[in-house]
């Protein structure tokens, strides 16, 4: 009712100049009631039902588990139009409202971690230790090696607790003197090997006969299908290094890790990405296997290699 007649009152009052004091207080007060209306108006046209998402024109339906939102409904309370989340990379267990689906979780190996359950569109990878591994948390990123135990078991290990051993009778002056000259030889051993490694990688010729060796091709190697292969053969640490050494700057290191501060595995797939996405395809498998050499991880640069080359000429 007063929106009825308020407007034409306003129409006048720009006519006919200003009205008097008594009339002009009159208009202000319609005035204000009009605008409480409308935004009570617009307050119930903006709200949805529970349950219920706010879309374009209409207010929506959730999107059911293993789907994603792909447009909003056509009609009130209608349901959007969903599409599927890729099977084995992607999933989504509540109803939501999304356009996105969630990346499936990785068990890393390297953590000492193995698949229990395959990622659905529906539910997560379900991840366990892997047999002589255990962890005592309820969210484990990373499982323990049992404890070997030299004189004997009192309880075995399980997936959740580590071995108990027996004491050992044996004096501090007999393990003394079998640890000191084990401890010697690990030591020289670990020079000598250091020396040669560092004695192959200041050698240049080491280096070009090794990219020699490869196939032409594989400059042009596609590894964005290999990335998530690679980093399981990969600790954290090292594929940090690597990416900090060959471009990735640390702010965008600290982003990726504080994206998925629980899920080191993710950490690891996302920094390599950004690495290859910044490097580009062209000769980007020849620097990773030189960078890794470079870092003194040449048996990690084998294994890659071996993994690459037995795909392609399988």
């Amino acid at each position: 009712m007063w929106g009825t007649w308020a407007i034409p009152c306003l129409i006048l009052t720009s006519i006919a100049g200003p009205w008097p004091r008594g009339v002009n207080a009159q208009a202000t007060a319609i005035n204000s009631k009009v605008l409480r209306l409308r935004k009570n108006i617009t307050i119930r046209e903006a709200g949805c039902s529970e349950g219920l998402y706010r879309g374009s024109t209409f207010c929506c339906q959730p999107c059911p588990p293993g789907t994603r939102k792909e447009g909003d409904c056509k009609s009130q309370e209608g349901k959007p139009d969903c599409a599927h989340c890729q099977e084995g990379e992607e999933f989504t267990d509540k109803e939501h409202f999304s356009d996105k689906c969630r990346r499936c979780g990785i068990c890393d190996g390297e953590q000492g971690l193995e698949v229990e359950r395959n990622c659905t569109p529906t539910q997560n990878t379900k991840c366990r230790c892997k047999p002589n591994f255990f962890c005592n948390v309820s969210e484990c990123e990373h499982c323990t090696p049992c404890t070997t135990c030299e004189h004997g078991i009192l309880e075995n290990c399980t997936p959740t607790s580590n071995t108990k051993c027996r004491e050992g009778s044996s004096s501090k002056l007999l393990w003394f003197c079998v640890l000191i000259p084990i401890l010697m030889s690990a030591l020289i051993c670990w020079w000598m090997l250091r020396w040669r490694r560092n004695k192959k990688n200041e050698d240049p010729g080491y280096i070009a006969s090794t990219t020699e060796m490869m196939p032409i091709n594989y400059a042009d190697i596609d590894l964005s299908k290999y990335i998530t292969s690679i980093v399981e053969q990969m600790t954290i640490t090292q594929v940090r290094e690597f990416v900090r050494k060959n471009g990735i700057n640390e702010a965008k290191i600290d982003e990726i890790k504080n994206d998925n501060l629980q899920d080191t595995a993710e950490q690891k797939v996302q920094l390599l990405r950004n690495w290859y996405q910044l490097h580009g395809r062209r000769d980007a498998y020849c620097n990773l296997i030189r960078g890794l050499r470079k870092a003194n991880l040449c048996a990690l640069a084998e294994r890659i290699q071996e993994m690459i080359q037995r795909d392609i000429t399988s």
